[in-house]
């Protein structure tokens, strides 16, 4: 701990100020001390080894009269001084000087004390948050990595069964046209007889009434290919799944969801609870309506809901309850 460099006796002056006075803040020496505390008004008075003060913190004082300041004034919320309470605060309400600060210091605990609270549940909440903030990035991952796996899965499906039908047509045409091929080379082979006969009869002085046999030349016409495509519009959401965004309060409110995405005619659905409006509106029903499908056209059904009967929505705003 550092101390205090010794002083002179601010009294004497002539021996060295071993002792501090906090009412007076000055310095004594041992002799000068007991002087001190002999007299009437100073009998009070606090000393302390001038080492360990701090004469550097010192008692404000009343300018005006040039006393310390020993009483606090709540009325005006001033430090006053001995002369000052009975001319101008006498009627007021006042107390101690040590009472007033002894009040603020258990007044600033309990401020210190909420405001470390405060902090605490800040800290509490911001180690909460992040946590749930690398739940859901990690969801947000494990979501995108779904999504590709699915599609990848359907696309290798699909090149399969574009492979598949390839290698079908390609062993069509290789067998039909050999056969083809086979047809027209044996329709040559009796051309080319027929006409070495023809050659060789006009060639004959006297033709006999031999009737000349002429090679079939008729060919069969290959099998035709046909592809038939779809009529419709492929529907991503059927072949993926659907993607919705459900709020954490939702997930453990729903748990009477049925885990089917197919809805049909005659079942029971409801608007999903992260739909905040439906693409046809509101009527008197709510998130809370139950009603049952009666009919189903592409994407749009109608259902008839306790509420209003015909309402209008789309398959990808409800579900199953």
């Amino acid at each position: 701990m550092a101390q205090c460099p010794v002083k002179s006796c601010e009294i004497c002056e002539n021996s060295s100020g071993s002792r501090y006075c906090t009412d007076c803040e000055q310095f004594f020496c041992k002799s000068c001390e007991i002087s001190h505390l002999k007299s009437k008004s100073c009998r009070s008075h606090v000393f302390k080894d001038a080492d360990i003060a701090n004469p550097e913190v010192r008692t404000s004082i009343c300018k005006q009269h040039g006393e310390k300041f020993t009483y606090y004034c709540n009325t005006c919320t001033l430090l006053t001084c001995n002369i000052c309470l009975p001319t101008t605060h006498n009627k007021h309400d006042f107390c101690l000087l040590d009472a007033a600060a002894s009040k603020a210091r258990s007044l600033l605990d309990k401020d210190v004390s909420a405001a470390e609270d405060s902090i605490k549940q800040a800290k509490q909440k911001i180690s909460t948050s992040q946590l749930s903030l690398r739940k859901f990035e990690v969801e947000v991952e494990n979501v995108k990595k779904d999504i590709v796996e699915r599609v990848d899965a359907i696309v290798n499906v699909l090149n399969d069964t574009k492979d598949s039908y390839l290698k079908s047509i390609d062993e069509h045409r290789m067998k039909e046209s050999q056969k083809l091929k086979q047809e027209i080379l044996d329709i040559k082979k009796g051309t080319e007889k027929d006409q070495a006969i023809l050659n060789k009869m006009k060639s004959s002085i006297s033709v006999d009434n031999n009737l000349v046999s002429i090679t079939r030349t008729e060919t069969s016409t290959p099998g035709r290919i046909q592809f038939g495509l779809v009529s419709t519009k492929p529907e991503p959401e059927k072949l993926i799944g659907n993607l919705n965004f459900v709020n954490s309060s939702t997930i453990e409110r729903d748990h009477s969801v049925k885990p089917s995405t197919t809805i049909k005619v005659g079942d029971r659905v409801r608007v999903k609870p992260s739909v905040e409006k439906p693409k046809h509106g509101w009527g008197n029903e709510s998130h809370q309506s139950i009603g049952i499908v009666t009919s189903i056209q592409g994407q749009d059904l109608s259902l008839n809901f306790p509420e209003n009967i015909g309402w209008k929505g789309t398959l990808t705003e409800m579900e199953l309850v």
